[in-house]
C-alpha cells in the first residue's frame, strides 16, 4: 500500500512540476528569437537583391535552429543567385535547401515573405490572359433562330 500511495505522490509530482521543466528544456533548446531576427535580415537582403548576403543570414538562422523556414529562405537566395550568375553550385545548393526544408515539415508554406513576379514572368501572365485572338469579333448576343430551330410548343 505504501508503495502505491509513493507511486501516486511521484507521478503527481512528475507531471505537475516536470512537465513544465521538460517544456522549457524545449524552449531553450533552439533560440527562435535569433533565428527569426536572422530570417527578417536575410529577407531585407532578398529585397535588395544582396543574395550573398542573405545566404549569410539565412545560414546563422538554420544553425540556431534548424527549422523548415531557415532551409527555404536558404534555397531560395541560392535559386536567385543562380538564376542571376548561371552558377550551377547555387543552382544544387537551392535544390538541397529546399529539399530539407520540405523534408522538416512537407506542409511547409512560407508567410513571411513571398516574391513578387520579375517582369518577365508578369508578362508571361499577362499574355496567358489576353485572347488569342484580339482582332477577331466577339459575339456579345446569341444568334437568332431561323424557324426551323425554333423548338416546338
Amino acid at each position: 500500500m505504501r508503495k502505491i500511495i509513493v507511486s501516486a505522490f511521484l507521478s503527481a509530482a512528475i507531471l505537475a512540476g516536470g512537465a513544465p521543466q521538460q517544456a522549457r528544456a524545449a524552449e531553450e533548446l533552439f533560440d527562435t528569437k535569433a533565428a527569426s531576427a536572422h530570417i527578417e535580415k536575410g529577407i531585407n537582403h532578398l529585397k535588395s537583391k544582396n543574395y550573398d548576403a542573405a545566404i549569410k543570414e539565412f545560414e546563422e538562422s538554420a544553425s540556431v535552429s534548424p527549422d523548415a523556414e531557415p532551409y527555404y529562405y536558404l534555397g531560395y537566395a541560392y535559386y536567385m543567385k543562380a538564376k542571376k550568375t548561371n552558377d550551377p553550385e547555387s543552382r544544387k545548393k537551392s535544390k538541397e535547401n529546399f529539399a530539407k526544408a520540405y523534408e522538416l515539415n512537407p506542409n511547409f508554406t512560407p508567410s513571411r515573405f513571398k516574391p513578387e513576379a520579375t517582369p518577365p514572368e508578369a508578362e508571361a501572365k499577362q499574355k496567358k490572359a489576353q485572347p488569342a485572338e484580339p482582332d477577331a469579333p466577339m459575339i456579345t448576343e446569341a444568334p437568332e433562330q431561323t424557324q426551323e430551330q425554333q423548338p416546338q410548343q
